[in-house]
């Protein structure tokens, strides 16, 4: 996670603000904030059968603060920033230490905790009859997969968040619509030429029952390309894909598919599943170390799955079982949680969580590891 230190991001937020009010009419100025709070209590059990039982627990906690702000006119132009204020607490806060995300995006640390600040969202739009045009931190969600999505390059995702956080990119953006189904969109990454120039396009479109896009990649930093296709549609249940080829120099080629399906039975029961196939596993690059802000997930092996199960018991309370899975490595997340609305703005989640052991997985655990949590989040 990249530090942003306070001075600069005074000087985005103002700038920003400053673009919106210049740009809007004096009826139209005026910003709307909201957000909510997330505590999270858990209790971590390390299966390490070489210990007592009353040595292998230990406590954890994960505050979360977040703040969005939007101008209240979106007609012609838009202002959205989004910020998290991470609190982390004691083993959780332990192993965002010794993690390799860890040093420098802390901004404040001791004995017990880590706090650790991440700016999902920071851009302004502008939406002109023949195309709109985006520049800043953005959630770009280029693909269709929910977890597994190997076409798009720009965000990830927290697997071990319980709503699958994504992460924004510095990106510009413009968007040409060539009709209601139809039109081209192109981003460019904002980065140095050490970090390697990146950009993309996509073009988009309907055939029948499915949209569908085709979408080519420029990656600097790993100085290849990218080429792929993408698909969602109704075939009984809803269907979605890509088909990713990526080249190299040297006559490099490497095949990345992912194939999935959702489906509701009325309004109790909603499934979806995903599987991934990834022709060439990846390496992954230096030690790999659990924390629970971890974004990035290496395929170092060649299939992978994502699957979710929910009922909703009734309007306030559901249960889900879910599991994010390294299926060669028999690694990942396997999580069940029962929520209740117990207000209008207040929601209790009691989870728990488990990671099979691994060092090579998508959760790297020397042991197996199970959470069990209780959440309790208020709107605002």
């Amino acid at each position: 996670m990249k530090t942003i230190s306070s001075q600069s991001t005074s000087v985005i937020l103002l700038s920003m603000l400053a673009f919106s009010s210049w740009a809007q009419s004096p009826g139209e100025q005026g910003l709307i904030f909201f957000g909510d709070l997330q505590n999270d209590v858990i209790g971590l059990q390390t299966v390490d059968r070489s210990k007592p039982l009353a040595q292998q627990f230990d406590v954890a906690g994960a505050n979360l603060l977040t703040l969005n702000a939007q101008n209240t006119k979106t007609t012609h132009l838009k202002f959205d920033a989004s910020a998290d204020l991470w609190l982390l607490l004691g083993a959780y806060a332990d192993a965002f230490r010794k993690a390799d995300s860890a040093p420098g995006a802390a901004v404040l640390q001791s004995p017990s905790a880590a706090l650790v600040l991440d700016i999902r969202k920071l851009y302004g739009a502008l939406y002109l009859p023949f195309a709109d045009f985006s520049l800043g931190r953005q959630i770009i969600s280029f693909g269709e997969g929910l977890v597994f999505s190997p076409i798009d390059v720009f965000s990830s995702v927290n697997i071990l968040d319980l709503s699958l956080r994504r992460r924004g990119s510095d990106v510009a953006r413009v968007r040409v619509p060539l009709s209601d189904l139809s039109g081209v969109d192109a981003i460019v990454k904002i980065s140095s030429r050490a970090d390697g120039v990146a950009g993309a396009i996509k073009a988009y479109g309907h055939a029948g029952s499915f949209d569908m896009a085709g979408v080519g990649i420029y990656q600097g930093a790993n100085r290849e390309y990218i080429t792929g296709l993408e698909f969602k549609g109704d075939l009984v249940a809803g269907v979605y894909g890509e088909l990713v080829e990526h080249w190299r120099g040297g006559g490099y080629r490497s095949f990345i598919g992912m194939l999935g399906a959702d489906y509701s039975l009325g309004d109790d029961w909603y499934f979806v599943a995903e599987y991934l196939y990834n022709e060439r596993p990846q390496p992954p690059s230096g030690t790999a170390q659990f924390s629970i802000l971890q974004t990035n997930v290496t395929l170092s092996h060649n299939h992978y799955g994502f699957g979710v199960v929910r009922y909703k018991i009734n309007d306030l309370m559901n249960v889900s079982l879910s599991a994010i899975a390294d299926i060669t490595a028999k690694s990942g997340v396997y999580t069940g949680q029962y929520s209740y609305n117990v207000l209008q703005n207040a929601t209790i989640v009691a989870y728990v969580q488990g990671y099979p052991a691994s060092s090579t997985g998508l959760v790297p655990v020397p042991y197996g590891v199970v959470a069990y949590g209780l959440r309790v989040t208020v709107a605002f």
